[in-house]
């Protein structure tokens, strides 16, 4: 079977400009998201919906997403990361205005059609980011993944706080929309110069490309390597997402201290990912990917279990918190970089980031009704589980060279 081979870049980029730029990209999807997920009390009051509606609501973006990402590699090797980006976020500010106007005419259904082509853009601006950040990685001989993560994990916290500021001062959501989506455009219109040309772009015979790439597709789905990652990060992000949507809740309900408290908690745990996060390429230079993973992983299931075995006393869930944190910090970057060994990687990395968003696509539901019934605090037993499926499965993160699963 004859391989595509990457085009290379037109022009010669600045990598610490590169750098930079895809940084304030990884920002800004952590900003939007969490600017407006502190807002869904006052959706749910705009549109007057319950919140199984509103879930559904939401559940058109993952749908979205999802789509995209299947689709994402062979927009990526035509167009290559520079326009996938380019056209991701234009799709996701067109969808993110749509919803802003559907919250100002109170629309449900075209709160949903907004989502959904935002998750469109979404997905392929994930993906383009993730490829070109892992090519730039490849060049630069070191691990930089986790500082461009670290990158989302700021941008989510201060945009949790941009969120909450809004609140204060009296934003309205549809307003706070389109604002947000300005800042979108701005942060494209200067740092979009700095992605170079032809990343990820394949030539060749046309009809040679067409019948070689689905069956290259196929294969992604198939290969145990990228399985496995694909299970790492889904244990990860559920992980992740879990303290997100439960922990502050756990706090009030199991550890009856004070909504302002049980903020806190989210907040360290924020914090301690942040931290890991930037200083995760350090620590993993001389780790390796594996062992990396291993180690916060065991530390993730430790602050799990003292949250989990340290009620009523706060101070337990704060250290667990923090550790909580550290251990879900390195899932997705580490991931997608070991997905993205080789030439071609866009396939790989859209295959594993499908997992991350299946993630947050079927979690939330299922482990509402596995708290409703169990008590929140014993829900979080499941969290443990799935950090040692990363235990398990971190040996799949080895440099493709040295892998066992091919």
């Amino acid at each position: 079977m004859t391989q595509a081979v990457p085009r290379p870049a037109k022009r010669p980029v600045s990598s610490r400009w590169l750098t930079i730029a895809l940084a304030c990209f990884f920002f800004v999807f952590g900003f939007t998201n969490a600017a407006w997920v502190v807002r869904i009390p006052d959706i749910r009051n705009i549109l007057e919906v319950n919140a199984a509606i509103l879930g559904f609501l939401f559940l058109a973006g993952a749908i979205g997403a999802m789509i995209s990402l299947i689709a994402a590699p062979v927009l990526i090797s035509r167009l290559s990361t520079r326009w996938g980006l380019l056209l991701g976020l234009v799709v996701y500010v067109l969808g993110g205005l749509l919803a802003a106007g559907a919250l100002l005419y109170r629309q449900p259904l075209l709160l949903a059609v907004g989502n959904f082509i935002a998750g469109l853009g979404a997905g392929l601006a994930d993906v383009s980011v993730n490829v070109e950040s892992t090519e730039l990685e490849k060049r630069a001989g070191r691990s930089l993944m986790p500082q461009l993560h670290g990158a989302f994990s700021v941008g989510t916290l201060i945009g949790a706080l941009a969120g909450s500021l809004a609140i204060v001062i009296g934003i309205a959501v549809p307003l706070q929309s389109v604002l947000v989506s300005v800042m979108t455009v701005v942060i494209l219109a200067v740092f979009f110069r700095f992605i170079p040309r032809g990343t990820g772009q394949v030539h060749g015979e046309h009809a040679q490309a067409q019948k070689t790439a689905p069956g290259e597709r196929r294969a992604n789905w198939r290969n145990p390597r990228l399985i496995l990652l694909g299970l790492v990060i889904f244990g990860g992000s559920v992980t992740e997402g879990g303290a997100s949507d439960w922990l502050a809740l756990a706090m009030v309900d199991d550890y009856k201290i004070s909504a302002q408290s049980a903020a806190i908690t989210f907040a360290v745990l924020v914090g301690a990912m942040s931290i890991v996060r930037l200083s995760g390429g350090w620590i993993v230079d001389r780790l390796g990917r594996p062992l990396t993973l291993r180690f916060f992983a065991a530390l993730g299931i430790a602050g799990v279990l003292l949250v989990i075995l340290g009620a009523p006393n706060p101070a337990f869930a704060w250290t667990g918190a923090a550790l909580w944190g550290a251990g879900v910090a390195l899932a997705f970057p580490l991931t997608i970089s070991a997905a993205a060994d080789g030439p071609n990687s866009s396939g790989r990395v859209a295959v594993v980031t499908a997992f991350g968003y299946a993630a947050f696509l079927v979690a939330p539901p299922l482990l509402g009704i596995l708290a409703q019934a169990t008590g929140l605090l014993n829900m979080f037993w499941v969290f443990t589980a799935l950090l040692g499926l990363v235990l398990i499965a971190a040996g799949a993160a080895k440099p493709l060279e040295s892998a066992t699963h091919k």
